[in-house]
C-alpha cells in the first residue's frame, strides 16, 4: 500500500499532473446520468465560478495620480516573482511587492484578489494575472495607462 502511493506521487511529480478533485454535478449533469431529482445535496457553487467581494481596501485601488495600482504578490524563492520584479523595475512602474509567506495581511489580499496558489500574482487596478508571462503583464499595463 505504502509502495503504491509514493509511486503515484512520484508519477504525478515527474510528469507535472495535477490531481483535482471534479466539481459536484448539477440538476442537469444528474439528470443525464439518471440521478433521480433530490438526491443530490445542496451544494454551494465551486469554487471561482463567483468571485469573493474584494475586500474594502481592493474596491478602488489607484494611485495618487489616478493610475491603477500595481501590487507584485510574491514569494522570496520564487524565480518568476524576481522577473515580474525586475520586470516592473526596468519599466519604472511604480508597484508594491507583497510577500505572501511574511505577511499575514498580503496572504488574505492575495486570496481577496483571487489568488489561488500560483505566484506571482500581478494585480493592476482589479485585474490579476498569476503567473508570470510579459507581454500579458504589457498588456494589462497599457490598459491602465502606464
Amino acid at each position: 500500500m505504502r509502495f503504491s502511493l509514493f509511486a503515484l506521487l512520484f508519477v504525478v511529480a515527474v510528469s507535472g499532473c495535477r490531481i483535482e478533485s471534479r466539481p459536484p454535478m448539477d440538476a442537469a449533469e444528474a439528470a443525464e446520468a439518471g440521478v433521480p431529482p433530490g438526491a443530490l445535496p445542496e451544494m454551494p457553487p465551486p469554487p471561482g465560478t463567483q468571485p469573493p467581494a474584494p475586500p474594502e481596501a481592493l474596491t478602488n485601488p489607484a494611485t495618487v495620480d489616478g493610475k491603477a495600482e500595481v501590487v507584485l504578490y510574491v514569494t522570496e524563492w520564487c524565480p518568476y516573482c524576481a522577473q515580474a520584479r525586475e520586470y516592473m523595475a526596468d519599466n519604472d512602474v511604480p508597484h508594491r511587492v507583497v510577500d505572501i509567506e511574511k505577511d499575514p495581511g498580503g496572504q488574505r489580499e492575495y486570496a481577496a484578489r483571487g489568488g489561488t496558489g500560483g505566484i506571482p500574482l500581478v494585480a493592476v487596478g482589479l485585474r490579476a494575472m498569476e503567473g508570470w508571462n510579459a507581454d500579458v503583464a504589457q498588456g494589462m499595463l497599457d490598459d491602465a495607462g502606464y
